[in-house]
């Protein structure tokens, strides 16, 4: 049957590699399985045992939870192959392939014009927009006239086969803002809200906060005595002394500094919540030099511009992520993948500062500009010293030999 699934597979489009990698991935496991406890057909109760299998083998993290979800939607394509002789709709990642008709092309155009959403955010809903309409095309549903609560639950329940939480997370929260609007537009019957009702446990993975002689060592490498060096400085001191975001960073303009009041004002670009910073010393004189000595005379706005002609501002956060990490590995500190030590992490730090000093919740909400105080808690969890005072001792329970 897995054979029949692949062949079924590449009569669909994909190419035969993909095909056969999917096999070797996804399928062949579950045959081994099926074959090594004496049967080579399918068994409800061996594919019950393979999947409490692949628990127990998660959780004792002798795979990772991706493999893990990738194994269970194989056995639920093969379980669905059996039942149906159809192949589940391929997750297609990339925003070439997916094909719409013109009705949905229509319907997503006019749902981005219908708010002034951020730039991230209509990346998102461009995703969601592309990835259902898409799985509604592949079911037969060329318009929304027989789309109902039955066929919306069951995308989600396809969705939930291989998305991380996070992934079905975001697909709950802007398919409810979807159907909002197609109801509000005459193009369904309701907005389907106690149906994107159901709450979804995001992972939610604690970052740590950037260590102080890490930073040190990484500001000590910069040379301040070349152009860029002079602009790089106040760049990771604007991350490191007040917390700023690097979209905000390079977003920052000569206007925004009230040198008269040693004030920094500007509206973050995250959720434009106005903010005032003090200008503190260090990052003053490191600003005052880089403008005045080392910034390029062009007509930009921006005070961040780069060192080379063309002279523009940054075009996205990626520049200054590069550039931080860069003196970390001059500086000899090394990184893995996603430890959470890149140029956010000195934002972290602040937070993390403020919070063991004593400072209340509510003001380190206001200086790191949070919109909500619950986005603050979080640098409770690094606050580690104190949270040890919050433990709870072992008298009564001991452990006896």
């Amino acid at each position: 049957m897995a054979l029949q699934l692949v062949e079924a597979k590449k009569k669909t489009g994909y190419a035969v590699y993909t095909a056969l990698g999917q096999y070797r991935d996804k399928y062949f496991p579950v045959v081994f399985y099926f074959e090594t406890h004496g049967s080579k057909e399918w068994d409800e109760n061996l594919a019950e045992d393979y999947r409490a299998y692949l628990k127990r083998r998660v959780n004792a993290n002798e795979i990772g939870e991706n493999r893990y979800r990738q194994l269970l939607f194989g056995l639920d394509e093969l379980d669905e192959f059996r039942k149906t002789g159809k192949v589940l709709w391929p997750f297609k990642r990339k925003k070439a392939g997916f094909r719409l008709n013109p009705f949905y092309e229509k319907l997503k155009a006019g749902f981005l014009a219908s708010e002034d959403f951020h730039s991230n955010t209509k990346g998102d809903l461009i995703w969601i927009c592309d990835r259902y309409f898409s799985w509604l095309q592949h079911e037969g549903y060329s318009t929304l006239r027989k789309v109902d609560a039955a066929v919306i639950q069951e995308y989600i329940r396809i969705s939930s086969l291989e998305m991380t939480s996070n992934s079905l997370y975001n697909i709950r929260l802007y398919m409810r803002k979807l159907y909002r609007f197609l109801a509000a537009n005459g193009y369904s019957e309701t907005d389907y809200a106690l149906l994107f009702s159901f709450r979804v446990s995001r992972e939610r993975p604690q970052q740590p906060a950037a260590d102080p002689e890490e930073v040190r060592l990484a500001l000590s490498v910069i040379d301040q005595n070349t152009k860029k060096g002079k602009r790089d400085y106040a760049i990771v001191l604007l991350g490191a002394v007040l917390g700023m975001r690097a979209g905000d960073i390079i977003r920052l303009k000569l206007r925004d500094i009230d040198w008269a009041n040693g004030e920094i004002k500007f509206c973050q670009s995250k959720n434009t919540v106005p903010v005032v910073l003090p200008l503190t010393d260090d990052v003053g004189k490191a600003l005052k030099r880089y403008i005045l000595e080392a910034r390029p005379n062009c007509d930009c706005d921006e005070i961040f511009i780069r060192d080379r002609a063309p002279y523009h501002p940054f075009v996205d956060c990626m520049g200054i992520q590069f550039l931080y990490r860069e003196y970390r590995r001059k500086a000899g500190l090394s990184r893995q993948p996603f430890d959470g030590k890149g140029f956010h992490s000195l934002r972290r730090a602040v937070g993390k500062n403020m919070v063991t000093a004593g400072v209340p919740v509510t003001t380190v909400a206001q200086v790191l500009g949070h919109a909500n105080v619950t986005s603050t808690k979080k640098y409770i969890a690094l606050d580690t010293e104190h949270l040890k005072e919050c433990a709870l001792g072992l008298a009564g329970i001991e452990v006896t030999p």
